[in-house]
């Protein structure tokens, strides 16, 4: 924890302490005044305690809507999260494009942004609608997710061609038809735009990262499967490029690499090869962060990894 962090909430519990008591509160109030005046916490984090803050307590999600990419067979839901202050500011905000539809998970890893102990982004959730089963919810986003069967190797050679394969177009829809949509109705800072992804979505995450990085500034991959096409796919960028450009948090769970459908997809092995060739290749403008978080298996790794993530790319 920051010391930012730790003044603040000082003055946070110091102030909830207080409220249980109110005589004591109304006495001290002048005491509690002179306790959170040398905190030195930032004026617009101090400006949101004040007793005439309009900022809430809580962002909202704006808008639900479903929109279709350009050549594929179903909609996708777009929700879109906007921080605390939005509506009482003028400012451009950084946004987290969140695939699966992981709004609440994201949500939750934000919490404290209205109070100023958490980074306030604009957050994009895209991906199959609430109603949809969990057959088909698996069907749309393996067809999403994932390149050109030529590209990913034996691992999915059992799987039909025409099952996956949509992975450029999906990055298409993202980029070049969502982001100017939105992008012309909410304050999104363009230069600070930022991917995150978990299983199939990290191994989106990487295929972004390695073809076009320069979709997103900042990327949390969490555990991506399938280590070879990867590697590849980074040989190839390589051969043509001296430096990538990007902010990546990689990650996985410990557990995962004792589980047998989890380490049958090499996931820990894939987030450790991936961080190793990163590491020797020395690309000036990457920053890696690669974390593997004890105990925990490929669920429960989920709301951890997006916290983490966050914090580490848009600063504790």
């Amino acid at each position: 924890m920051t010391k930012l962090v730790r003044r603040v909430m000082g003055g946070v519990v110091l102030g909830l302490v207080l409220s249980g008591f109110p005589a004591i509160a109304e006495e001290q109030a002048d005491d509690q005044g002179e306790t959170m005046r040398p905190l030195d916490m930032p004026d617009d984090v101090m400006a949101r305690y004040s007793p005439d803050s309009r900022i809430p307590t809580r962002g909202t999600v704006d808008s639900v809507r479903l929109v279709r990419a350009e050549g594929w067979e179903w909609d996708h839901e777009v929700r879109v999260y906007l921080p605390a202050s939005y509506h009482l500011t003028d400012r451009a905000y950084p946004t987290l494009w969140i695939t699966d539809n992981n709004l609440e998970l994201i949500q939750g890893a934000l919490t404290g942004d209205a109070l100023g102990l958490s980074p306030e982004l604009i957050v994009v959730a895209v991906g199959a609608p609430a109603d949809t089963n969990a057959a088909e919810f698996q069907r749309r986003r393996s067809y999403d997710f994932i390149p050109d069967k030529s590209l990913m190797g034996p691992m999915f050679a059992p799987m039909p061609a025409e099952s996956i394969g949509g992975a450029p177009g999906f990055l298409d829809f993202l980029v070049n038809q969502l982001r100017p949509m939105l992008a012309g109705e909410y304050r999104m800072d363009l230069h600070d735009q930022g991917y995150a992804g978990h299983s199939g979505g990290g191994q989106f995450g990487l295929y972004v990262l390695l073809n076009r990085p320069e979709s997103f500034a900042k990327y949390i991959i969490s555990s991506p499967a399938a280590y070879q096409p990867w590697l590849d796919m980074e040989a190839a960028w390589h051969a043509k490029n001296a430096d990538l450009k990007a902010k990546v948090f990689l990650s996985a769970g410990e557990a995962e690499a004792a589980h047998p459908v989890w380490s049958g997809a090499q996931i820990v092995s894939t987030v450790a090869t991936m961080a190793e060739r990163l590491t020797v290749r020395r690309y000036p403008s990457l920053e890696l962060t690669v974390r593997i978080f004890p105990d925990e298996d490929h669920l429960t790794v989920m709301p951890i990894a997006y916290t983490r993530g966050i914090r580490v790319l848009w600063g504790e």
